[in-house]
């Protein structure tokens, strides 16, 4: 996964015109989401927006079951990443808000594949009905964003453990994860870190048919790479 981050982030770098996508609160955004709390101006600190064009987050998904070879391996994509990063300018304390529709995630794209060297070809029908049953699963249209939170970032210039907030489906899990917050250009950073989760901690039932003999196995893997860029006071 790691290859195929890395990968993917220089063909987005590449084929970018790193556009920045204005947004305000709305039916495209949580409800709950502190807009106002970023869009202050405040000379002591350095803001952050995130570029969706030159970010994206990959979510491998593996087959299970008795009947498994009969199953894929999935990769899901999500490169329409919104939020913010704040950094105290004096004490470098930092906070950071992501969120991501889950409406816009891609099942399955034959590139991400590709790179991820998987041993299958879903046909068409078969990417159209797994993007389905995973909307379905996690009850998209009740939940239609995940979302993470980090009241402190600060660690993770140290690499050390940083507490984060993870909100899918309607759950709010606290998680401990090693994140990389690093000098991109001049006027912009990178945030690069994988983890995993169970999907059963956030209340969604992984997917399966005949009684189980084919499944979604339960564990997620993620790893993302979340360009921003600084915004003038």
């Amino acid at each position: 996964m790691k290859n195929l981050i890395a990968l993917l982030t220089s063909v987005i770098f590449l084929s970018s015109c790193a556009v920045q996508r204005d947004y305000a609160a709305g039916p495209d955004q949580p409800f709950d989401f502190p807009n106002s709390l970023y869009l202050q101006s405040d000379p002591d600190f350095d803001l952050y927006k995130v570029d969706s064009d030159l970010s994206i987050i990959l979510i491998r998904a593996y087959r299970g079951g008795l009947m498994a070879k009969l199953g894929h391996d999935h990769v899901i994509a999500s490169q329409n990443m919104q939020g913010y990063i704040r950094i105290d300018k004096k004490t470098g304390e930092c906070r950071a808000d992501f969120y991501a529709p889950l409406e816009s995630l891609d099942v399955d794209n034959k590139i991400f594949r590709a790179a991820e060297n998987l041993d299958t070809t879903p046909s068409p029908e078969d990417i159209i009905g797994t993007k389905k049953n995973m909307l379905k699963s996690l009850e998209q249209t009740k939940f239609p964003f995940a979302q993470l939170h980090s009241s402190d970032c600060s660690l993770a210039d140290s690499m050390a453990s940083t507490g984060v907030a993870l909100s899918v489906h309607g759950v709010t899990r606290e998680l401990q994860l090693k994140i990389s917050i690093e000098p991109y250009t001049e006027q912009s950073i990178r945030v690069k870190g994988e983890f995993s989760i169970l999907q059963t901690d956030f209340g969604i039932k992984p997917f399966s048919i005949m009684n189980g003999l084919i499944k979604v196995q339960d564990r997620l893997d993620l790893s993302y790479s979340i360009s921003a860029t600084k915004l003038a006071n």
